[in-house]
């Protein structure tokens, strides 16, 4: 999966010019560097041109974006009604929670769940369904170490067993030896890769993060 020639800029701030970047299919790329830097605008460029490309995606945003005055069942429910069938949503939406370890919490509404239980519902939200493609955006910084560790098992049993590529920004030294096969470190501006590096090549790396 290659995407060429990105060029974004923000009045004089030229954040990408003539940038390319080379992702491995069916694989686990994490993306790093330093606070913005251009991660996060580089991940919403991606995710633009693969649905263009009319690749399913799903995407696992920092910020939960929970609908308030919906429960749970109903948030994943906005999401699961448009890529499965109408007598599967609940038992997959039943299922995905199963896996997080939220089903108790079905009904519960937002404001009654902590930061780390919310993003797990935002976990949840972007795993119903089929897609080809996960980007993802910091998405485990706001859970604790046991809750992480799953939710790093299920993606990674994702990319095994079914295939999907992997788009992952973070800053977790953690998270990329657990994760990645394919690491890219951007810097400078305009962004470049400073350097990349396929799996056991990855601590002189994140080292300099």
């Amino acid at each position: 999966m290659r995407i060429e020639n990105i060029n974004i800029n923000y009045g004089n701030d030229i954040v990408y010019e003539n940038f390319s970047i080379e992702l491995k299919d069916n694989k686990i790329n994490c993306i790093i560097g330093s606070s913005g830097c251009g991660k996060t605008t580089l991940l919403n460029y991606i995710a633009n041109e693969l649905l263009q490309k009319g690749i399913n995606i799903s995407y696992i945003f920092q910020n939960d974006n929970l609908i308030p005055w919906k429960n749970v069942y109903s948030n994943l429910k906005l999401i699961a009604k448009n890529n499965i069938k109408e007598d599967q949503v609940e038992i997959e939406i039943d299922k995905i929670l199963e896996e997080v370890g939220l089903k108790e919490f079905k009904y519960y509404y937002p404001n009654e769940l902590s930061g780390g239980m919310k993003q797990r519902v935002n976990i949840a939200r972007a795993l119903l369904g089929t897609f080809d493609v996960i980007l993802m955006d910091e998405p485990f910084k706001s859970l604790d170490i046991k809750c992480k560790s799953n939710i790093i098992s299920i993606i990674k049993d994702l990319n095994i067993k079914k295939g999907i590529t992997i788009i992952m920004v973070t800053h977790d030294k953690e998270e990329i030896l657990n994760l990645a096969d394919n690491l890219f470190l951007l810097g400078n501006r305009p962004v470049q890769i400073l350097e990349s590096s396929k799996l056991g090549d990855f601590k002189n790396i994140i080292e300099k993060l």
